[in-house]
């Protein structure tokens, strides 16, 4: 709720209930604190630095309930910062089936991206030696 007040005033004291909720024991508190990382975002992108902080816990979650809103944090805040994910890789994939629906739409898209981006194309000698094999 406090992360729905559009006052800038609050984000200091929003950013420290963020951060104390990140690393609460019930799964339920560390997902609203995801789900609020993006709206302490757009109130105020210079807090882009601890926002990343939080992040990289909630992506480092077991909890496939708090996985979902933590990609989807992740996906608004710094979609583009790849070294969040190589740690997480792995275990994102594995827990992706009991992720819910939408955290797993999140999910797949994010993976999908992070593969095109770092994995090599397996295809990518396999042209050059087929058109060798047909020129003989």
């Amino acid at each position: 709720v406090l992360s729905s007040i559009r006052v800038s005033v609050i984000v200091p004291i929003m950013l420290l209930a963020i951060k104390e909720s990140a690393v609460d024991m019930s799964p339920f508190v560390r997902k609203t604190a995801a789900h609020a990382i993006p709206k302490l975002y757009s109130l105020e992108p210079e807090m882009k630095e601890e926002l990343i902080a939080v992040l990289e816990k909630l992506l480092a979650d077991r909890t496939t309930l708090v996985i979902g809103s933590a990609v989807m944090a992740f996906e608004e805040v710094c979609p583009d910062m790849n070294e969040l994910i190589h740690k997480n890789f792995r275990k994102l994939v594995s827990l992706l089936v009991d992720v819910e629906e939408w955290g797993q739409i999140v999910i797949v898209n994010m993976l999908t991206r992070y593969a095109r981006t770092q994995f090599t194309d397996p295809n990518l000698g396999q042209t050059e030696s087929a058109d060798a094999a047909e020129d003989e």
